[in-house]
């Protein structure tokens, strides 16, 4: 999809680009099982219609959860970019989207036309990846600040 390389050098002219058509289902912690934990989720789901690349997708994904303008330069170029297979994005959705009380978005669960998917987060509190379908782009994004 996409490498560090290539996110370093085309993140400021893809930031500052106009923001394209994006689904987005955002769970808070009222979400989850266990209020007390801190947790949220951010699924994004993009057509490649409207997304010329991953990477513009991902960044947008970025700037639509609304990082801290100073922290959003550094927070999206420590991307992992690490190649991901189908069943490890889904492993990923469902492990840390187990405790919510409502189902994920279909188009999270649902793989259908995976070409390939990126790992970009695997801290304890800070999981994120994304993935190319066959006519969208999907993201998933999962933190806690317990």
């Amino acid at each position: 999809m996409f490498t560090r390389e290539e996110l370093i050098a085309a993140l400021p002219g893809l930031a500052s680009s106009p923001m394209p058509l994006l689904e987005v289902v955002e769970f808070g912690n009222l979400d989850f099982t266990i209020p007390g934990s801190e947790q949220t989720i951010w699924a994004f789901r993009g057509s490649k219609r409207d997304f010329a690349s991953g990477l513009l997708f991902w960044v947008k994904t970025l700037q639509a959860q609304d990082i801290r303008e100073g922290y959003f330069i550094s927070y999206a170029t420590a991307g992992l970019c690490q190649p991901i297979s189908k069943a490890e994005f889904a492993r990923l959705v469902e492990e840390y989207s187990g405790s919510l009380r409502s189902p994920l978005p279909p188009f999270l669960c649902y793989l259908d036309g995976f070409r390939s998917g990126l790992r970009m987060y695997a801290e304890w509190n800070d999981i994120g990846a994304v993935a190319e379908l066959t006519e969208d782009f999907v993201a998933f994004y999962w933190s806690t600040t317990a």
